[in-house]
């Protein structure tokens, strides 16, 4: 993992979805009409949603509101509901911040701006995970970042959390906590001896880092809220972690994320989600710098 400072793809369907629906467009310009197939028997996999711009506008609290949606099918209503739920709460802190800060008249006059996009980021055939990246602005120019995950489990409609998904929370928190520092660690300590800066330099800000990574991957479930299932309409190949901006690095690096493989914590899931995980799956491979939405 090369860190940037662009949140990159979550998983390999968000760097494949975009070239498959190249692909079918120019098949679909290059050749004549064809004859209507036969009717086949739906795929138990749903395909990932077409995404679509949809603007909720509002200011009678001093907020103006622009939140973009993708258009889901109805059996993602309760993901959809999370993703609403969380641009009204979003919403009603923005506006408490505001009217603590400004009286009414300057509220119409200059409101805050909360913009929110919300995308489907990964889907296996049990989980749809959904991304929200945004910020909240009460008018002083200095913009609050936003991220937020949201995953739904299709065979229950439940929106479920990290810890959720294990018979012992704690103990899987520990896990993916140790996974996480180690892989922080060893990619910063790269970026670091490759600079080749004086050893009382060196020494100083490794030690910066191990005390930031430790801080923002204790065993923590806010630390490890914001997460992915990760796969590409199959079983979930693992679990994707996104780290907040200067939860684990400095804020002009962005946000950080760490794809975890299921085969480090497949004894941990739940039952009733344990088939939903591919066990034999391999590592999934970092994507390139810039790669991915931005």
């Amino acid at each position: 993992m090369t860190f940037s400072p662009i949140l990159r793809a979550a998983s390999r369907s968000l760097k494949l979805a975009p070239f498959l629906a190249f692909v079918l467009a120019c098949a679909a310009c290059s050749q004549a009409p064809a004859p209507a197939p036969a009717a086949q028997p739906q795929s138990s996999a749903p395909s990932i949603p077409r995404i679509t711009d949809k603007v909720e506008a509002a200011g009678s609290d001093g907020v103006e509101v622009d939140a973009r949606y993708p258009s889901m099918r109805s059996e993602l209503a309760p993901l959809d509901a999370a993703m609403h739920a969380y641009t009204q709460a979003q919403q009603a802190e923005l506006a408490t911040r505001i009217k603590k800060l400004k009286p009414e008249a300057e509220r119409a006059e200059r409101p805050g701006k909360l913009d929110l996009d919300f995308t489907i980021a990964t889907q296996t055939v049990a989980f749809v995970s959904a991304l929200t990246q945004g910020q909240a602005d009460v008018g002083d120019g200095k913009p609050t970042p936003l991220r937020a995950t949201f995953t739904q489990h299709l065979g229950s409609g439940k929106i479920v959390a990290f810890g959720d998904l294990f018979t012992d929370p704690a103990a899987a928190l520990n896990t993916f906590s140790e996974e996480a520092r180690r892989r922080l660690y060893a990619e910063y300590e790269a970026r670091l001896y490759n600079q080749n800066l004086p050893q009382a330099e060196l020494t100083a800000r490794m030690k910066a880092m191990h005390a930031l990574v430790d801080k923002g991957t204790e065993p923590k479930a806010e630390n490890f809220a914001a997460f992915l299932v990760d796969g590409v309409d199959g079983k979930a190949i693992g679990i994707t972690l996104i780290f907040a901006p200067g939860q684990v690095a400095a804020e002009t690096d962005g946000a950080q994320q760490i794809e975890v493989p299921v085969k480090l914590f497949i004894d941990a899931i739940k039952p009733e989600y344990r088939d939903a995980f591919d066990k034999d799956s391999a590592t999934p491979s970092a994507p390139t710098p810039g790669s991915g939405p931005h």
